[in-house]
């Protein structure tokens, strides 16, 4: 997995640095792109079949990681912190799985949502 997303995030910044549109577009401009993409996975998942939802699903993937990039490059923050970011927070809403811990549904949910509300209590 890790030369594939290797391969992904060349692919990428390649795209980033050489395609006239990309080079054009804000993080702003590409919104409008984003929420078409991401109505495209949910009509996938509702009506499509397998191929249909992982093409999607990469499309996403692919206007995410241009948006970080696209921010990155606007001097807003760097791509990478996103993934650390995104890591630190799961680890926090599921500190079970990461030590181990077997919890039922109900306390896995129990936690996720207490650890949900006290994020947002700090950002207030």
């Amino acid at each position: 997995m890790e030369k594939s997303f290797e391969e992904f995030i060349d692919a990428a910044q390649k795209v980033l640095k050489d395609c006239p549109w990309i080079v054009e577009q804000s993080i702003e401009s590409y919104a409008k792109k984003m929420h078409e993409e991401a109505e495209e996975v949910i009509d996938a998942i509702e009506n499509g079949t397998d191929e249909e939802l992982k093409e999607e699903l990469g499309d996403l993937l692919w206007d995410t990681i241009m948006v970080a990039l696209i921010a990155q490059r606007e001097g807003k923050f760097e791509a990478k912190e996103i993934m650390h970011r995104v890591v630190q927070k799961m680890k926090h809403r599921k500190p079970y799985i990461f030590e181990g811990q077997q919890v039922t549904l109900e306390e896995a949910e129990r936690i996720w949502q207490e650890r949900k509300n006290q994020e947002k209590l700090q950002k207030s």
